[in-house]
């Protein structure tokens, strides 16, 4: 029988008997509290078929999406630079960073059996990149822990082909036979943090994973040649197939660079870590580290940064067509322009700051705004801005002006800048910061809950990320609800069109264009699902019931819908990926 899992036949066995998925449940259906109903500019067109990469472009290369009833709004315009024809070519989806696929989500009710669950176990890989290869040929490339790694995943096939260590942290891992026994041992403790937590702990240990190593490996990206970009410390690792072409081929390390070496001498004991990526659409690599933003050529070259005294980055960044390159900091938020020569932070050259409320926060993750700003308006007549949630002491979704400020418009009532086209209290109850970034598709924005009420700390006071996102919904309080948004341009405000009161494991599953619904990932009563809802009404439409096996839990990471058939986790314990078909 050929499973999918290579020589991993043992794995079969062991989810037959302790996925403990559950053939019933009694999670309750939940309406959602509609409020007021905002439609977006809505544009007529043919169907998207269900295997089509990606979406149709316009004459002026902005792409669209379109669902099963010829509904469709603009997306970012396709970025030549990224690895073409992939449904995930780096973090967030896309450039704009809108956590939006073309591909459908699945409809109905389903309950995962067995059969369509494959596992790779492993240590917690986040960064994801698609690539695509002649052929009909697929792969997954992977970063995170102290590897990098490449999976084939053509015709039902999820078969680890590679994986590189990172140098110097080669001992940093655990065999696949100890990672398997980990959820068990997990599921075994019953409600006993102490239990439940003593057999991830010593995973967290061996492979050198906690929250100061949380951004080795997080964001990542593919550029249009199958190069693969990844983070660790202060270095950018660029990762490649030795057989170009391949999809069988091992990979290598093709070249390191370390951003301090790209610094004055002043300033390169300053940066600490790397933490974010994207691409230009003239093909340059952008870096995001506390207290730095960076442009350079991809073979490391060109090397352009501007310094931020005193402002730390914690989040990805979003990049929009015209060198606009967006990145909240623990003070500001930033528009940076980069003209193919030069990087600027001038307002005479297009750049903007704004301040935004910030109220520190000991439950909070992140310094200032924790969420990765994301672009919305895509559409020739759309209001071109950045949305975000900020940090105040009652958090609210806010939107800047991306380009000029209207003429003509007034700086709202209790706003930092003029620059801040309306900010908007969330009405679901948060404790702290929203971590996850927002979503955007049409004039839609909708954003999750993402701090816990009780997190795990360590030592030093400060909160132990692994640990929390464990626990939460076991042995914790998991974050609490979502919200969907709608901007309108006639009266430059938002409206609240709905909220849902979901506990949620601490995941992101994108906005399906193709079905335009929005996928949460709720954990109750022990049980890992997803639940799809109508992007529009809030209303439930369909529920994929995962399990109760911690694989399913990704600590922070995504559901990658790879087909309309198929989606790729970034499981705690190595890769997972899930069938509709049985």
């Amino acid at each position: 029988m050929h499973t999918g899992w290579g020589l991993h036949e043992p794995d079969l066995v062991y989810a037959l008997i302790q996925f403990g998925i559950r053939k019933e449940t009694d999670m309750k259906t939940r309406t959602p509290a509609v409020r007021s109903l905002a439609c977006g500019l809505l544009l007529v067109g043919t169907t998207l078929g269900c295997s089509q990469p990606g979406p149709e472009q316009t004459s002026d290369g902005t792409r669209l999406a379109t669902s099963e009833t010829t509904v469709r709004h603009a997306l970012p315009p396709n970025n030549p630079y990224l690895i073409q024809n992939s449904v995930y070519p780096m973090v967030h989806f896309d450039v704009g960073a809108t956590d939006t696929t073309t591909l459908p989500s699945w409809p109905g009710d389903t309950t995962l059996e067995p059969s369509q669950i494959q596992w790779i176990p492993g240590v917690t890989t986040i960064g994801t990149a698609h690539r695509p290869y002649s052929g009909g040929e697929h792969a997954i490339f992977f970063a995170g822990g102290n590897r990098i790694g490449k999976i084939r995943i053509t015709d039902g096939d999820f078969s680890l082909v590679h994986e590189v260590p990172i140098p110097g942290l080669e001992d940093k891992t655990m065999l696949p036979e100890e990672i398997r026994d980990i959820p068990q041992q997990m599921e075994a403790a019953e409600g006993d943090e102490e239990k439940y937590l003593a057999p991830y702990r010593k995973f967290l240990g061996r492979t050198d994973q906690s929250s100061e190593t949380i951004s080795n490996g997080i964001y990542t990206v593919m550029d249009r040649d199958g190069f693969y970009y990844a983070g660790w410390g202060t270095s950018v690792y660029k990762a490649g197939d030795v057989r170009e072409g391949d999809v069988n081929s091992p990979i290598e390390i093709v070249e390191v660079f370390d951003m301090r070496d790209g610094m004055p001498e002043d300033l390169r004991d300053k940066i600490s870590r790397i933490f974010a990526f994207s691409m230009t659409y003239d093909g340059y690599l952008v870096v995001a580290m506390p207290g730095t933003i960076a442009v350079m050529d991809r073979d490391f070259g060109d090397f352009h940064f501007i310094y931020l005294e005193g402002e730390a980055v914690d989040n990805g960044i979003s990049v929009d067509e015209n060198g606009g390159i967006y990145c909240v900091t623990s003070k500001y938020m930033r528009k940076f322009v980069w003209d193919g020569e030069k990087l600027s932070d001038d307002e005479a050259d297009g750049a903007w700051k704004s301040e935004y409320d910030y109220v520190p926060n000991p439950k909070a993750f992140s310094r200032g705004a924790g969420n990765t700003p994301a672009l919305m308006g895509f559409g020739p007549d759309d209001d071109k801005l950045v949305v975000l949630a900020d940090a105040g002491a009652e958090i609210s979704v806010i939107a800047f002006w991306r380009d000029e400020i209207p003429e003509g418009f007034e700086q709202k009532p209790g706003t930092k800048s003029r620059r801040i086209a309306d900010q908007l209290p969330l009405t679901i109850d948060v404790p702290a910061t929203i971590e996850w970034s927002p979503h955007v598709y049409g004039n839609g924005v909708m954003m999750m809950a993402s701090a816990w009420p009780d997190p795990v700390k360590q030592k030093n006071g400060k909160v132990a990320i692994f640990e929390s996102v464990l626990t939460a919904g076991i042995t914790r309080e998991a974050p609490v609800g979502s919200e969907k948004w709608s901007w309108d341009s006639e009266t430059d405000s938002f409206t609240s069109d709905w909220t849902v009161d979901y506990p949620l494991q601490w995941a992101l599953h994108p906005v399906s264009a193709a079905s335009n619904t929005v996928t949460l990932t709720p954990f109750e009563d022990g049980v890992y699902s997803l639940v799809h809802f109508d992007w529009d009404t809030g209303e439930e439409v369909g529920r994929v019931i995962l399990g109760t096996n911690p694989i399913f839990n990704t600590a922070g990471g995504v559901f990658i819908p790879l087909d309309e058939n198929d989606i790729y986790v970034t499981g705690v314990f190595g890769p997972v990926r899930i069938s509709k078909v049985k």
